[in-house]
């Protein structure tokens, strides 16, 4: 397996540092991710590369919180996303939440799955708008979004009754949103991941970032699959590591499968880096591949790994276990390992 890239900044050993001291707490549900958060943007972490140019050191940042925490990973690039999503909005939404976004001191959430999804013509959007003199009214289900907390910021696409689209920013706490209670979740309970109710939302005109569904995402689609793949390189690395240090006795039957997977990790990383380069420069299917096998590989690195430790990493305490579980939510995540295989087979 190829050498990890180099940190883009000592700033990375920092938060790694703080992140790997914390994970088992937060495996444990003792803590949120809000703290991780808060102090990543205190490093200025959370702004690299806004606008989507280039990712490669945002894609760093990501890749090495998640080799010590999936949980932390996860969060981090709902978090960025959001930014991304305010980054790109109208002046008086940048200058009103793009600072508080930037250094974690007000969380984001990235509820922006289902526009992907029906875009891709896999479902409808389930928040109606109704316009209003002073902006919309929004009612309906947001089925799943993580860093949900009352004071979030969520942003959201809805369809209007018009036949039109918009995504617009809001307080978790506005009144006529409903915060439904976090169910048991098998692994990152600490991102606050949950689904909510909106009823008759009232949503200001200058809070509404864009009516083009189809010419945003498509701006943010690169850097929402990329940052996605960053935190799949991340656990897939911590989970090689530990196997290499493994292939002994017992383990030397396993050294096959381990030098498999270390050349689709390598093939993996390597294009993730590329690719984050020039995001704009990439085609789509290229995208949707990369995000696949990061999803793929990183699965298939938890396993290897839990089968090598044996007994120790059978232990709910271990990272081994944690890195289990936290990788079985991959395959499930939006986009899923489902539609991601069914977008492909559309480029074939």
């Amino acid at each position: 397996m190829t050498a990890a890239i180099q940190n883009p900044n000592e700033q990375l050993d920092t938060i790694a540092e703080f992140v790997r001291d914390r994970a088992a707490a937060l495996d444990r549900g003792e803590t949120d991710i809000r703290t991780d958060l808060a102090r990543i943007g205190e490093l200025g972490l959370l702004e690299n590369g806004l606008g989507g140019i280039c990712l490669d050191h945002m894609v760093a940042v990501i890749d090495g919180i998640a080799a010590e925490s999936l949980t932390v990973g996860f969060s981090l690039w709902a978090q960025r996303m959001t930014l991304e999503y305010l980054d790109r909005a109208p002046e008086y939404l940048r200058e009103r939440y793009r600072d508080e976004l930037a250094s974690g001191r007000r969380v984001g959430v990235t509820a922006m799955a289902a526009a992907l999804k029906y875009l891709a013509g896999l479902g409808d959007l389930p928040l109606l708008a109704e316009r209003t003199d002073s902006g919309l009214t929004v009612s309906g289900p947001i089925h799943w979004a993580s860093n949900v907390f009352p004071e979030s910021l969520i942003v959201f696409p809805a369809r209007t009754a018009d036949g039109g689209h918009v995504i617009a920013a809001v307080h978790a706490d506005a009144p006529g949103i409903r915060i439904n209670a976090s169910p048991e979740l098998l692994a990152l309970g600490a991102t606050s991941s949950t689904s909510l109710t909106f009823e008759d939302v009232r949503i200001p005109a200058s809070d509404i970032i864009s009516e083009d569904l189809t010419e945003f995402c498509g701006a943010i689609r690169p850097t929402f699959l990329l940052l996605q793949t960053s935190f799949c390189s991340g656990i897939a690395r911590a989970s090689l590591e530990e196997a290499s240090s493994r292939l002994y006795g017992l383990g030397e039957q396993f050294s096959d499968e381990y030098e498999v997977l270390a050349e689709q990790y390598d093939s993996l990383r390597e294009r993730l880096y590329r690719f984050a380069t020039a995001p704009s420069n990439v085609s789509g299917a290229d995208l949707v591949r990369l995000r696949l096998d990061g999803s793929v590989v990183a699965v298939a690195a938890t396993r290897l790994e839990a089968k090598l430790r044996g007994g120790a990493g059978y232990a709910s305490a271990s990272a081994t276990n944690r890195r289990f579980r936290e990788a079985a939510f991959l395959p499930i995540q939006s986009p899923s390992e489902g539609q991601l295989r069914w977008e492909l087979s559309k480029f074939e």
